[in-house]
């Protein structure tokens, strides 16, 4: 029986003759013709992904003699064993972790592979995933081995407070947003010696999680939650509070010493291509501007941060409290009373199961069907995650291999078949209730790649609306608000204390107006959901065409970890001209498909 290891090394042998003789028949032998490839900076200076042999074949005859792929090698320094069997994919597959090199750097891959006689190596690659890790003569800055100065430990504090009021010098990078993208950007910036600010409208850091409602506690286990470079302590619980959630920021800015300005906004910014430099005009905590001219902007605001306020006929008239989901902190100061929320996402479930726990008597209006799904079987679709077994740089590089978007959907209509037959019960008394779900085939994984909401799991809401004690009406059936209501189409009239607007915020288009105005905005285009090519997150973490030297940074905690490293090498190469000018240029296979 051939031995798997042989087998892995001899596969990527003939990868690299067939890449460097351009050997096209040669290559198809080592791929299925229902392949797919992802590669993330390495081949493309891009995201680009790609479905099948044939258009694997087409890319790499195009670009291969820029990239010079060379040195490749099984990854003897992985965490885990680097071939190994797959067990989520059909039998006998196996995973090939390896690493090679380009003409600008350094990279890592995988390969999922099954065996084919019809291979010289007797394996056929099905996934192929590729990444660029580091640019040649830059060594990552830490960690830190060997060099004991005393006196500069002794003030390392006082040179690093004097380093953060940027005095002396401009940042090379501005970061808006000390969310989770934020921060992760600039610890990513940091590991590479770029000088990076980041700013923040709040008071202090993680108070964009600390200033929202008091019952908040994310979904998602722990191992999808963890931090970039710094890991959770081993004590903290599988779900996260927001409020430790929000402790933990703290700490992560002063552990990596990230360059931090809390209380200052970011008011509106403009690019000159001849002296490759933004002008950003912020206002600092005293109320003073300041312009800084940084080489490079991220934006990592998490959204507009604008609320999205419906239009809702005679609000106005409505005499009892109305606020935004924003600015709801507890159910308790809804003891006792009638609260008409409006919306049935996540926040609405959350907002609204506060209130009854708290004694109050809500109802949701629901604006349209939502796909609910059950934590236990939400949770089928992080696999290894939910355990901490498997570290989670392995986790994440096997993740990021298969954010290909037929493959997801395939897996999203698998897992979504499979989690209604689950969740069939609480189903049938949601609809027995009067809730609208959202039968989507695609379930509500799919609706947070593509719009980031439309979807509630469940964490006790839905018994709540089973057992009445929070009432469900459509949206289409209000008529009118009155000074003591609501006024339904059908004449009734309902009566409330308070509306919650559970109605989520605008899109990233209202920032990019507000900061840049409408024609850069405009250029840039929409903004989240999958690309033309398939790539979840379109027109973030990756190069903008339309607008150099911008970043934007906007998706959850997972996506910040995976791809932050990468915006801070893009940022690298970029600053020091190291992207070949062909790669840049309108119509260029490594481009974004529009």
């Amino acid at each position: 029986m051939p031995d798997i290891d042989e087998q892995a090394a001899a596969w990527l042998t003939h990868f690299e003759t067939a890449l460097a003789t351009h050997d096209d028949i040669l290559l198809r032998r080592l791929f299925t013709p229902g392949a797919t490839w992802r590669d993330l900076l390495a081949f493309t200076w891009n995201f680009r992904q790609f479905h099948d042999r044939d258009a694997i074949a087409a890319y790499l005859w195009a670009t291969v003699q820029d990239i010079e792929p060379a040195n490749f090698a099984i990854d003897k320094d992985f965490q885990v064993d680097p071939v190994s069997a797959v067990t989520s994919a059909p039998t006998g597959t196996y995973e090939i972790n390896f690493t090679f090199d380009t003409a600008a750097g350094f990279a890592d891959g995988l390969v999922n592979v099954l065996s084919d006689d019809e291979s010289p190596a007797g394996l056929r690659a099905t996934v192929l995933f590729t990444r660029l890790t580091g640019l040649r003569d830059r060594k990552p800055k830490w960690p830190q081995f060997g060099r004991y100065n005393h006196q500069e430990l002794v003030n390392e504090r006082r040179s690093q407070a004097h380093r953060k009021r940027y005095t002396d010098r401009e940042p090379e990078v501005l970061i808006v947003g000390a969310g989770h993208n934020g921060v992760f950007v600039a610890a990513a910036l940091g590991r590479l010696g770029i000088d990076a600010l980041v700013i923040d409208k709040h008071e202090q850091p993680g108070d964009s999680w600390r200033k929202r409602y008091e019952s908040l506690v994310l979904h998602q286990p722990h191992g999808m939650m963890q931090f970039l470079h710094l890991p959770f302590p081993v004590s903290f619980p599988d779900y996260i509070s927001k409020d430790r959630l929000a402790d933990w920021y703290e700490v992560y800015v002063k552990a990596l010493d990230l360059n931090l300005w809390n209380s200052t906004s970011f008011l509106d910014g403009s690019y000159d291509p001849e002296t490759e430099r933004w002008t950003a005009r912020i206002q600092l905590a005293d109320g003073s501007e300041r312009v800084m001219h940084p080489k490079f902007l991220v934006l990592a605001t998490g959204g507009s941060g604008t609320p999205r306020v419906p239009a809702l006929p005679g609000l106005g008239d409505f005499a009892g409290a109305v606020t935004h989901s924003e600015g709801f902190r507890s159910g308790a100061d809804y003891t006792g009373k009638k609260v008409m929320v409006v919306g049935a996402g996540t926040s609405a479930h959350d907002i609204a199961l506060d209130v009854a726990v708290h004694g109050g008597t809500p109802t949701m209006f629901q604006r349209g069907p939502i796909c609910i799904v059950d934590l236990p079987t939400a949770n089928i679709n992080y696999g290894a995650f939910n355990t901490r077994d498997v570290p989670t740089d392995v986790l994440d590089k096997r993740w990021l291999a298969t954010q290909v978007r037929p493959t997801m959907m395939e897996n999203f209509k698998f897992v979504t078949a499979l989690g209604n037959d689950l969740d069939r019960k609480l189903h049938e008394g949601l609809e027995s209730a009067g809730f609208q779900i959202d039968w989507s085939p695609y379930g509500w994984f799919a609706k947070y790649f593509e719009v980031a909401g439309g979807y509630y799991i469940n964490v006790g809401a839905s018994e709540a609306v089973i057992r009445g004690d929070i009432k469900i009406r459509q949206h289409d059936e209000i008529d009118r608000f009155l000074p003591n209501g609501v006024q339904l189409t059908n004449g009734e009239i309902l009566e409330f204390d308070a509306v919650v607007l559970a109605t989520g915020y605008e899109n990233q288009r209202v920032i990019l107006e507000r900061f840049f105005g409408k024609a850069v905005a405009d250029s840039i285009g929409e903004v989240a959901g999958f690309d033309a090519g398939g790539e979840p997150e379109r027109q973030q973490y990756k190069p903008i065409p339309a607008q150099p030297r911008l970043a934007i940074a906007g998706s959850g905690i997972c996506a910040g970890r995976w791809y932050a490293p990468l915006v801070a090498l893009e940022i690298q190469a970029e600053l020091e001209h190291r992207v070949p000018a062909a790669f840049t240029a309108p119509g260029h296979p490594s481009r974004t498909p529009l």
